[in-house]
């Protein structure tokens, strides 16, 4: 992470910004070792407030924001128009360049943040299953739909039982 906040702050002194070394910080460990993601976060927090304040919010990407509505709409409703929506909720995605296995991964961690003990590992089983099956087939929105469609169905077997 010093690599990645040394890079901010020479971006920021090429650009004339002052950028306090907490913050920095902060946006380091948000974009989990990610050098392009902290750079994107350092925009965005300059467009949406500076100078910086030490509290300030860093926001999250639009895309994963669209999958974390992804994730509250399976758990919602599990029903065969939910799905459909999913569906092409997913496929926007897709279109919009997101990678297949960015997708599947940040959908199961969003599943599993409110999910029973029980539950969790079966949604990191299946997403695992359909993450490679993904790398292994060449249409990603089937494996998509097929990982949304198995975790409603779990999803809905667990409500039932309970």
């Amino acid at each position: 992470m010093p690599e990645i906040q040394k890079a901010l702050q020479d971006i920021s002194a090429k650009e004339s910004i002052t950028l306090p070394p907490k913050f920095s910080a902060m946006i380091s460990k948000k974009s989990n070792r990610n050098l392009r993601r902290a750079v994107m976060s350092l925009q965005s927090c300059y467009v949406e407030q500076y100078p910086f304040q030490p509290d300030q919010r860093i926001p999250q990407p639009d895309w994963e924001t669209f999958i974390s509505q992804i994730g509250t709409m399976m758990i919602v409703e599990q029903s065969p128009k939910q799905l459909l929506n999913i569906r092409n909720k997913l496929y926007e995605l897709l279109v919009h360049c997101i990678p297949p296995n960015e997708i599947i991964k940040k959908l199961a961690l969003c599943l599993i943040e409110n999910l029973d003990i029980s539950l969790k590992y079966e949604v990191v089983h299946w997403a695992a299953y359909y993450e490679h099956r993904i790398e292994e087939g060449s249409k990603a929105i089937f494996h998509l739909e097929a990982f949304a469609a198995k975790f409603m169905s779990l999803y809905k077997e667990f409500l039932i039982q309970n």
